[in-house]
């Protein structure tokens, strides 16, 4: 089978490996669409060891990398039950090795063939229904970060809700509020053509950086109250981090109402400061989203097989597999205007 290998940062190559064995217990897939994740290319620009991609000969790995991934199943181990060839089938990466966490960055997304171990459905593998295509339900694995970025504060259908950040979780997250009932959450970046598409989805954009600020423009959307001691808040319930700016959590906490909550997803590449005393004095919740839940998982799983918002729009660019590299130079630069990349096997 032809697989994408990690030897290093911009150091990727499509060259042919074995299709992977399976024991009694697992499943051979064959991969019918694949994403580019932010870890990715993280790893591709920088180095993959933070995010959990080897190198080529680290600790024995062979290069094999990616976790977004639909496909079909081609071999059944005799013990697996219930899983039948020919099923189309949605992959949670966190769960399909017996590693665990530590096998999901190099699930083997970009290869042709991956193998899903201890194979179970609900557990590690869901069944797409017939009419749910491939192109909508590649986006399952992140759309499941922006999620569990809503679950872990508990965001509410009636509630008012600010995301920071318009790349691919900060547009999930958006999607995640939006099919549950929240009424044109905000997005605010500084890239005007992600903002078009928070737009399109349904959301509100708001351009980091213009001549209005932030605060001012809230309290407008959504209104302001005073807190007990005479100060302005905005009247927003829940705010999320997916952009990851040093300033965004002091921010937040500044201009947040008494008992608002706030869900950091973004990975902070240097300490952000927060303002203790206010955090107290307002009783705010500052929550961490990392990954997701098994529960978080069913919900983007019939979210998008249901359609249930726009978020399939996120995916800009289709390369076909022997096109990989090409895929990661486009996902790597800005100027293409590119948000999901995925690649396509068949």
């Amino acid at each position: 089978m032809k697989a994408l290998i990690y030897y290093g940062p911009k150091d990727i190559k499509l060259e042919e490996r074995e299709i992977p064995a399976i024991s009694d217990k697992d499943v051979l897939v064959k991969v019918v669409r694949a994403g580019i994740c932010g870890t990715d290319l993280t790893a591709y620009r920088y180095g993959g060891i933070t995010t959990g991609i080897l190198a080529k000969g680290q600790f024995g790995h062979d290069g094999q990398f990616g976790h977004e991934m639909v496909g079909i199943v081609e071999k059944v181990g005799e013990a697996v039950a219930d899983v039948a060839v020919g099923d189309r089938v949605f992959i949670n990466p966190t769960t399909c090795k017996r590693s665990g966490m530590l096998g999901c960055g190099i699930a083997g997304a970009f290869s042709e063939y991956v193998s899903v171990e201890e194979a179970a459905y609900g557990y590690n593998l869901f069944k797409l229904p017939d009419y749910a295509s491939f192109d909508d339900t590649v986006i399952i694995e992140p759309l499941a970060v922006g999620t569990h970025a809503k679950n872990v504060i508990d965001v509410k259908p009636h509630e008012k809700v600010v995301i920071y950040g318009a790349d691919t979780i900060g547009l999930c997250s958006l999607a995640a509020c939006l099919a549950v009932g929240c009424v044109k959450p905000v997005v605010a970046d500084v890239n005007k053509e992600r903002l078009a598409m928070v737009e399109k989805m349904g959301g509100q954009p708001f351009l980091l950086g213009s001549d209005e600020e932030l605060q001012p423009f809230l309290e407008k959307h959504f209104g302001k109250v005073l807190n007990e001691f005479g100060q302005s808040c905005v009247d927003v319930d829940a705010f999320i981090d997916a952009a990851g700016a040093n300033s965004i959590p002091n921010d937040v906490i500044n201009m947040a109402k008494k008992g608002a909550r706030l869900s950091i997803v973004a990975i902070h590449k240097t300490e952000a400061p927060m303002d203790a005393a206010k955090i107290l004095s307002k009783e705010l919740t500052v929550k961490g989203a990392c990954g997701y839940e098994t529960i978080d998982v069913l919900e983007a799983f019939n979210h998008a097989v249901g359609k249930r918002s726009a978020i399939a729009n996120i995916v800009t660019h289709h390369f076909p597999h022997e096109q990989a590299v090409e895929a990661f130079l486009v996902a790597n630069d800005m100027s293409t205007g590119a948000i999901k990349v995925v690649i396509d096997f068949d």
